[in-house]
């Protein structure tokens, strides 16, 4: 017996048009909210089409605690948002404590700065499509529990991760490196660890699994510091290979990083998986089932082999696998490699971007750069081809290499900044974005205390 599938209704039915705004963020993550508030603020109508129903993004559902880098790479909303964060009491001081921020607090926090400037929220919307007016995008469509819908807006900024909204509207995109994108992890935590019992063991261990960094930098650098946010890269990961015959879904080509922001718990970073693709949804499928069965065969390996984990229990897994790379929409300009080795100044450049990459290549991981920054030129944010839409966060305009840089939680979050303060400017002018003076938009950012360019941080 063959089934056939009746054409869906809504296919042949007009779309209604629920609401129409002069900014709308497709994305309420690292990058979108900050590009709605610096957009509210500018004084445009603003709302926030989201697919989960809360706030944050990567850094809400991955666990991801470590904004590396945001002590000393900070500005205009960032900082306030740090400010916020140690304010608000709910896990370690980010500028003070390692970067750490608790990815819980974040959609709290979040969703009060939203309220604050009036950004409307809609929440399990799921980008399905555009409404195009030539080159200009005029509205996106979504799909919900509400069925079918469409938002229409004057500017756009697209900051989904993936590039959805682009890509519904024909945008050009990378796809990684020659089709290849960064491998995809799952963080999970485990509790109710003995700190000392692990450090008295890790002390003893070989050079080359990197732990006696824990031991020195932790314990012996901060006393009794177990309750304190602390980070340590290891190696560990080398022992899976002895291990694996017990543990077969152990995982391979990666490190055993962690995070703490809580006494006797680590946030872990070590599950991967490669040469899956995060716009697909088997490949996303693959990767779930893959990347739970590592987290569970880790900790069982932990419990079983290494002091300090015989009563500990795995407290939370990511809600969904992290995909580090996807579309990277093609700009007007792309920001590449070679501009961060030479720390590339440009005339119209909007924010900074610190040369740190961090590229998850099955092959090579990549923690190169000169740790320096490079400037950011507002083409980046102009996808080639569209008007009345900027692009925000990982999807931006910039090669393999130097999006391992730029996706970093900071340099996200400034680039929606960056984006939403153009989208308002452009809304309200009734011009394209990439018909705006750079050199408004530039001191509109810096009147808020937004860092430019290399040589606004030397003011």
């Amino acid at each position: 017996m063959s089934l056939t599938a009746p054409a869906p209704a809504a296919a042949t039915q007009p779309i209604p048009i629920t609401a129409e705004y002069d900014v709308i963020v497709c994305g309420g993550g690292t990058a979108g909210l900050p590009a709605a508030v610096a957009a509210a603020r500018t004084g445009a109508r603003v709302a926030i089409v989201e697919r989960y129903g809360f706030l944050g993004g990567n850094a809400a559902y991955s666990i991801m605690p470590c904004w590396h880098g945001l002590g000393e790479h900070h500005c205009g909303l960032l900082t306030q948002f740090a400010k916020r964060v140690e304010d608000f009491g709910a896990g370690p001081s980010p500028l003070k404590e390692g970067d750490h921020i608790e990815p819980e607090a974040i959609k709290i926090l979040f969703e009060m700065m939203a309220d604050e400037q009036k950004v409307h929220l809609y929440l399990h919307h799921f980008i399905t499509g555009v409404v195009m007016d030539g080159p200009r995008v005029a509205g996106v469509i979504t799909e919900s529990k509400s069925g079918r819908r469409a938002f229409g807006g004057k500017c756009f900024v697209d900051a989904s991760g993936d590039g959805d909204l682009c890509f519904h509207a024909g945008a050009q995109f990378n796809l990684g490196a020659e089709g290849k994108t960064q491998g995809m992890s799952l963080r999970f935590r485990i509790g109710y660890i003995h700190f000392d019992d692990f450090a008295d063991w890790a002390e003893k261990q070989a050079a080359e699994l990197n732990l006696g960094r824990l031991v020195r930098g932790v314990r012996d650098g901060g006393g009794k510091a177990w309750g304190k946010a602390f980070y340590f890269d290891s190696r560990l990961d080398r022992l899976f290979t002895q291990f694996r015959g017990r543990y077969p879904d152990l995982p391979e080509d990666t490190y055993f990083n962690c995070s703490s922001i809580r006494p006797n718990e680590l946030s872990i970073n070590t599950t991967r998986v490669y040469d899956l693709d995060g716009t697909n949804a088997d490949d996303l499928t693959k990767a779930e089932i893959a990347l739970r069965k590592q987290a569970w065969a880790v900790w069982r390996f932990l419990k079983e082999n290494v002091p300090g984990f015989k009563d500990s229990a795995i407290t939370e897994t990511a809600c969904q696998a992290g995909v580090r790379e996807s579309r990277t929409i093609i700009g007007d300009y792309v920001l590449t490699t070679e501009d961060g080795a030479k720390n590339r100044e440009f005339p119209d450049s909007v924010q900074t971007c610190r040369v740190h990459f961090d590229s998850h290549d099955k092959q090579k991981y990549d923690r190169g750069g000169n740790k320096g920054f490079v400037d950011v030129p507002y083409g980046i944010f102009l996808p080639k081809g569209l008007d009345a839409v900027l692009t925000a966060g990982r999807c931006t305009s910039c090669d393999h290499l130097m999006n391992s840089g730029f996706r970093r939680m900071e340099n996200a979050f400034e680039s929606g900044e960056v984006a939403g303060t153009a989208a308002a400017l452009a809304a309200q002018k009734q011009q394209t974005a990439r018909s705006l003076a750079v050199a408004e938009l530039k001191e509109i950012l810096r009147r808020n205390g937004f860092k430019t360019s290399q040589a606004d941080t030397k003011v």
